[in-house]
């Protein structure tokens, strides 16, 4: 079966080895996009992809463990065990049980973990489409990126995870995870016009970034796994972004709607 996620075309298979849950959760993606890559191979497997001594990483409960060993990520859960190598575009996973976790969260590791390599980035912020162009909302945890996305009078493409798709100019993409919220039809790419550090405050104010600053923040909210040469890579993605695209820091309040601020501030960048 074949979608896409983040921009980046997938397929996990085979076909007679999916289960119901997996087949609609894959049918909420996005369908797959065109390009001349081939896609990101997820197999699904039944026994494991690799084998270890380490109790670690077989852990009885929660949460999830991950070690990158050489250029491929190992992923075991009480659930599953995987094996990922952003590098070739592939995956193995082994599911113990017939809910569509395993596979999500791996179609959600292998896209943070590929983005970079493609010339993309994953980010941790709600995105919105204001007057055709993306706006990604991020920060930590409690500036409001939920409640934004919940209140917002333009599209949502997530209110947990979107992407800085490959291409260029830079675009924001669906990644096709949502946190709290509900999935929404309607665009699933935009050009990127404004990057936003959010953080909630007493009244609606603004200051732009400067480079330096605005990587360093943005860089808060990349969440690629802790691969060095991942990470290389992520952070040449992350200063070109800055160097291109408007980044600035927002305090808002709830009782002050931004969105006409907003569009004026996206007419200026």
């Amino acid at each position: 079966m074949r979608f896409g996620a983040g921009g980046l075309r997938f397929s996990a298979g085979p076909d007679d080895a999916l289960f119901p849950s997996e087949r609609e959760a894959l049918a909420r993606l996005e369908p797959e996009p065109s390009g001349p890559q081939p896609p990101f191979a997820i197999e699904l497997v039944e026994a494991p992809p690799w084998t270890s001594d380490d109790p670690a990483l077989f852990p009885q409960w929660e949460p999830a463990v991950q070690r990158f060993v050489g250029d491929r990520l190992l992923a075991s859960h009480k659930s599953f065990t995987a094996e990922i190598d952003p590098f070739a575009s592939r995956a193995r996973l082994q599911r113990r049980e017939e809910r569509a976790y395993p596979l999500e969260t791996v179609i959600r590791t292998s896209m943070m973990a590929r983005l970079p390599l493609v010339g993309g980035i994953p980010l941790h912020a709600a995105g919105m489409v204001l007057a055709g162009r993306g706006v990604a909302f991020f920060g930590a945890s409690g500036a409001g990126k939920t409640t934004l996305a919940a209140t917002s009078p333009v599209p949502v493409l997530s209110d947990e995870l979107v992407a800085i798709g490959p291409g260029r100019p830079f675009s924001l993409v669906r990644s096709g995870f949502w946190g709290e919220g509900r999935p929404q039809a309607g665009a699933s790419s935009a050009p990127l016009g404004l990057l936003v550090d959010l953080a909630k405050g007493p009244a609606f104010q603004f200051e732009r970034l400067s480079p330096p600053v605005a990587a360093g923040r943005v860089l808060a909210s990349v969440p690629v796994p802790h691969a060095p040469a991942l990470w290389r890579r992520a952070l040449a993605v992350v200063a070109e972004l800055v160097s291109h695209v408007t980044v600035v820091r927002m305090e808002w309040s709830p009782r002050e709607p931004p969105w006409p601020a907003l569009a004026r501030l996206l007419d200026e960048a």
